[in-house]
């Protein structure tokens, strides 16, 4: 299966929902919990992937400078160094990105690097037990069909 497949099947769409960078670190996370996310992809004016700030780099920028940190922007506590995937990428590889890196989130580009979408560690679980499903659906259909 491929990145396209699990973009066609979100409930949302492809659909991403981005940020600025100068956005305050409390905008931000009105914006995660409004859209029930756990990361927001940090743009520039023009479309540029800056970063990506997930739920986990608020808790930990509250854990090491208080609740101050909110004030903050959030280019001071994103990850700039963004991984990203491709439509065409397969689900082995998103699979082994995710649990080598230890991330959750993988932005989506185009040929053209533009922003098209996210999958998170749930779209892809979720992609291999409905793949799983279906494997065990046709066995059992082959089981009766050879009896």
């Amino acid at each position: 299966m491929l990145v396209k497949s699990i973009l066609k099947a979100k409930a949302r769409g492809a659909g991403v929902v981005t940020i600025s960078p100068e956005t305050s670190v409390a905008d931000a996370a009105r914006a995660l919990a409004t859209n029930r996310i756990g990361a927001l992809v940090a743009v520039e004016d023009g479309g540029a992937i800056a970063g990506i700030l997930s739920e986990r780099d608020i808790v930990r920028g509250v854990a090491l400078q208080g609740e101050g940190c909110l004030r903050a922007k959030v280019r001071e506590l994103m990850t700039a160094a963004v991984l990203t995937c491709r439509e065409e990428d397969s689900l082995d590889s998103l699979m082994q990105t995710m649990t080598s890196r230890r991330i959750r989130h993988l932005p989506v580009l185009d040929g053209d690097d533009k922003l098209i979408g996210i999958v998170t560690i749930g779209d892809v679980v979720k992609s291999r037990l409905d793949e799983a499903d279906m494997e065990v659906d046709n066995l059992r259909h082959y089981v009766v069909a050879a009896r």
